[in-house]
């Protein structure tokens, strides 16, 4: 084991293949912790306020201040009920996204009320940011079905507004350590380039993928 927990945060465009390396490096590597706000969200999204919209949806009808305090709370919670409690048990912990990707949005759309950036900047700080580095045009081509969040609201606009968040989120968390992972290469070799750098003891004895 590590003699102590590792905070690792993966951050990419949408569609860029975070939630499919997530899910892979959770199936073969169990002692290593997946976080991701979502898991929360079911519960947290005022379902009684709004019970027939989504989470996306739900926010974007949301002012300004409860947009903002929402997400700082989700963002809190994430850290307080998954991340703090691995890392003290000296468990790697690679969270997807963060508060940077939303907070990334929220400035290109200006659609939180400034308090946002100040309560996630206070947050604890991971050790580094792993950037899944996929082109937007590659990320594009996998988008299906998209949120207002995802393209301003206009499919035929995913690329240029992409293409913002990407640079914003960058800088939002430039006082990190960052670390360019190709998007392009094959599954396992994503895989075991993070692993390698997350918890590198781990990596020589990977669990079979189930």
């Amino acid at each position: 084991m590590l003699e102590t927990g590792q905070f690792f945060c993966l951050l990419g465009v949408d569609a860029s293949g975070k939630t499919t390396l997530l899910n892979a490096i959770a199936d073969r590597y169990p002692d290593i912790t997946i976080a991701h706000w979502k898991q929360f969200s079911s519960v947290t999204m005022f379902p009684d306020l709004l019970p027939d919209l989504d989470p996306p949806e739900t926010l974007r009808r949301l002012g300004p201040h409860s947009r903002a305090a929402q997400f700082c709370y989700l963002a809190a919670l994430e850290y307080d009920m998954i991340i703090g409690p691995a890392l003290a048990m000296h468990r790697p912990v690679i969270v997807d996204s963060y508060w940077y990707k939303f907070a990334a949005k929220m400035k290109v759309l200006d659609m939180a009320a400034p308090f946002l950036y100040s309560v996630c900047q206070s947050l604890p700080k991971p050790e580094a940011v792993l950037f899944l580095d996929t082109p937007i045009e590659i990320a594009h081509q996998r988008k299906q079905e998209m949120n207002f969040f995802e393209c301003n609201g206009r499919p035929a606009d995913f690329v240029p507004f992409q293409r913002l968040v990407r640079a914003t989120m960058l800088h939002l968390a430039e006082d990190v350590p960052q670390l360019r992972i190709d998007g392009r290469a094959p599954l396992d070799a994503l895989v075991q380039q993070v692993v390698e750098i997350v918890h590198p003891e781990c990596v020589r004895a990977p669990v079979p993928a189930r």
